[in-house]
């Protein structure tokens, strides 16, 4: 043996790996027992002997710390959030905190004189225990001062929780960072942000800044900003930033870099806290409510500065507005965990805070909308006219904008033109499908705030287009679609049969509850894009214990394995198949079962 390979100990290079309290404790014996001039470390018990297991303990627990810093002194190796939040900071990457849920309205007014009228910011609905603001102005014009109106809103996003106010006397120093205590998250931020689903916490997509100048004694809103290094010495801005102790810090310029907080300003920072959970609403919740202002000593004299000359709603005419739901809350959006940030940290970085590329557009909007959309696909124009005019083209819709969902994005989020388009495809993070049956797209409040987050980001020359996808519909099914055998005919007389090993003691609930199961875990995973692994899911069904074969019938006609019947809702007389093959969705596909609970009904089983 190289006894290059060994150090003056007569021990490997690489030894130290493999060291613990009882391999040192026995190499410690080892040596002495060479030596023959001391005996009593062979005795357990000895004064010796317990003197050795101190060393042996203590090296061990020193060996422990050496291999713990140096794994969490890597960017890929860090485990602990501390840590990890540290690094990132080098780069400049900020990672995200747990954001509330957010709840589209629509407003309609009664009794209101004619005018246009701005409904402040903070304004508030209370549902039962669960609180509703709203972050933004809400402008509206009333056009009849009797009739009952559905009002044209510029914001009607709602973020739940409890709004709350924080004041800071600036110390007039250059970069000044103030720190906003926060005891609801920082527990969970420390436990590698695991939300707990019943604790409250600082919404971190909620937080609004306003100085009042020393100077002057007038109140202004500050913007936030990715980095002050991009700001004019004039810009009232500043960095947010969840630090490594779970708590926001707040960092102003310094004159060169955006502008300088002066000694003696106050800084008023106000945020919700999140009822986390419990403060989910359903569909139609807000129904017939009205709005509640929001007063505080200070937010009144901000109101009293940023709104002069401002037809404001006041309390008596608050009455007058009332509030409607379509849609439920959205879910609740932990906070980056430190493998989230691992995953997020090159594309952020790459992006460099711009929106130009597809993987830019992607990252962005999946990293900061996780509780308002699944994971995107983005299209280029020419994706979109290669492939979304295709499919129309090819079902006979001779113009993509003649369908009515395509033509509504191109209107609200779009110029007259088609190019230079970039075309974000999202789909519902909660409910993407209602009774089991019918497409649910996001609605256009939730878009509207996609759409003005990437205008702050992207290339002057894009247009920002939301788009819904295409979903398409999954069932069992054999035959040929005709006039005469309809996509509900199929569906309806479609059975999957198994066979079952009559020596496999399982029941029949068992086998169906075990396809079902089976069926649902695959298309809750779906996303845009995916692919439906018929084959896979075939597997899996066979898997199950006790069954030994398969077949999709239906009367006369019987497949071996599985076999779908596959629709567009929108379009089901004319884009519709049956396959048994593994089935590649489009990125502006999504693909759901069609009444996916009754699946285990479907089955029939023989034994054999």
């Amino acid at each position: 043996m190289n006894i290059d390979n060994f150090t003056d100990f007569k021990l490997p290079k690489d030894a130290y790996l493999s060291f613990d309290a009882n391999s040192l404790k026995e190499l410690i014996i080892e040596r002495l027992n060479e030596n023959e001039a001391f005996t009593d470390q062979n005795f357990e018990g000895s004064n010796f002997s317990a003197f050795i297991d101190v060393v042996a303990y203590m090296y061990h627990v020193l060996l422990f710390y050496l291999n713990t810093t140096s794994n969490e002194s890597t960017f890929t190796t860090a485990t602990i959030y501390e840590n990890m939040s540290k690094l990132v900071s080098n780069i400049g990457y900020k990672p995200l905190g747990d954001q509330t849920s957010i709840l589209d309205v629509s407003l309609q007014a009664q009794n209101l004189d004619s005018g246009v009228y701005v409904l402040p910011k903070f304004s508030f609905v209370n549902l039962g225990a669960a609180g509703y603001y709203t972050l933004e102005d809400i402008t509206f014009e009333k056009v009849e001062s009797t009739v009952l109106e559905d009002l044209e809103v510029n914001y009607s996003i709602l973020h739940q929780g409890s709004l709350k106010e924080a004041l800071f006397t600036a110390a007039g120093e250059g970069y000044e960072t103030i720190t906003l205590i926060d005891s609801y998250t920082s527990p969970q931020v420390k436990k590698t942000a695991k939300n707990i689903s019943d604790e409250q916490f600082i919404a971190d997509n909620t937080f609004n800044v306003y100085v009042k100048s020393n100077v002057t004694g007038n109140w202004a809103q500050w913007t936030e900003t990715a980095s002050l290094f991009l700001e004019a010495p004039s810009n009232t801005c500043y960095e947010k930033r969840l630090n490594h102790d779970g708590n926001y810090e707040f960092k102003f310029g310094d004159n060169n870099n955006g502008f300088a907080l002066r000694e003696g300003d106050t800084v008023a920072v106000f945020y919700i806290v999140s009822d986390n959970e419990s403060g989910l609403v359903g569909n139609g919740s807000t129904n017939g409510s009205n709005f509640n202002l929001f007063n505080t000593a200070v937010f009144t004299e901000i109101k009293e500065q940023l709104y002069v000359d401002v037809n404001t709603i006041v309390p008596t005419t608050l009455p007058t507005i009332t509030l409607n739901n379509e849609y439920a809350s959205t879910p609740i959006k932990l906070a980056e965990s430190v493998e989230d940030i691992r995953n997020n940290v090159s594309k952020i970085f790459a992006s460099q805070d711009r929106l130009v590329s597809k993987t830019d557009y992607e990252a962005h909007v999946d990293r900061n909308f996780g509780n308002i959309t699944r994971p995107v696909k983005v299209l280029s124009n020419q994706d979109y006219t290669s492939q979304v005019l295709f499919y129309f083209n090819n079902i006979g819709v001779k113009r993509g904008i003649d369908d009515a969902r395509t033509l509504l994005s191109q209107v609200n989020f779009s110029t007259s033109t088609n190019f230079n388009n970039i075309y974000i495809y999202t789909v519902r993070t909660n409910q993407p499908v209602i009774d089991e049956r019918i497409p649910h797209y996001l609605n256009e409040g939730q878009k509207k705030l996609i759409a003005e987050y990437c205008k702050k980001k992207k290339d002057i020359t894009h247009n920002v287009v939301i788009s819904d996808p295409i979903f398409k519909a999954f069932s069992f099914g054999v035959g040929e679609v005709t006039e005469n055998n309809t996509i509900d005919n199929i569906v309806n007389d479609t059975m999957l049969r198994v066979t079952v090993d009559r020596n496999v003691s399982v029941s029949d609930a068992a086998i169906r509850s075990g396809i079902a199961k089976v069926i649902k875990n695959t298309f809750t995973s779906v996303e845009l894009g995916s692919i439906l692994n018929t084959s896979q899911i075939t597997k899996d069904i066979l898997n199950i214990d006790g069954i030994v074969g398969l077949e999709t019938v239906n009367g006369n006609n019987v497949t071996p394995n599985l076999s779908f019947v596959v629709w567009n809702p929108d379009y089901r007389y004319i884009d519709n198949t049956i396959l048994a093959r593994d089935y590649q969705l489009k990125d502006f596909e999504y693909a759901y079962f069609y009444k996916v609970s009754d699946v285990a009904d479907k089955v029939t089983i023989r034994r054999v």
